[in-house]
């Protein structure tokens, strides 16, 4: 991937789950302020969904890595960058998620 990828932002975790669109996110209900999960599939296409905590226009203070997120369903950012990690069924990846579109680093 080198150009822009359209994240899309599903509100159903099942369809999410069930679609596994390339690059697609389902975030957990969350209030301003609080913590939330935030699922997604490797922007690379390998099909490998993740979880990362964020906090809704904050840094929450967790154990291991969090990220900052601006709290738009429709076009969220996260900082900082997202490292999916080498393994058996990635390549690895790292880029930002920014005004809704993952961009490779």
């Amino acid at each position: 991937m080198t150009e822009p990828l359209r994240a899309t932002v599903l509100t159903d975790r099942q369809e999410h789950r069930r679609r596994a669109d390339c690059g697609s996110i389902w975030i957990a209900p969350c209030e301003e302020g609080e913590e939330a999960a935030l699922w997604f599939v490797c922007p690379c296409g390998c099909g490998q969904v993740s979880r990362i905590t964020v906090g809704h226009r904050h840094k929450p203070k967790a154990h291991g890595a969090t990220w900052t997120w601006n709290g738009s369903r429709s076009e969220p950012t996260l900082h900082p960058s997202v490292n999916v990690h080498r393994n058996e069924t990635c390549a690895g990846w790292h880029g930002w998620l920014r005004d809704g579109y993952w961009e490779v680093a």
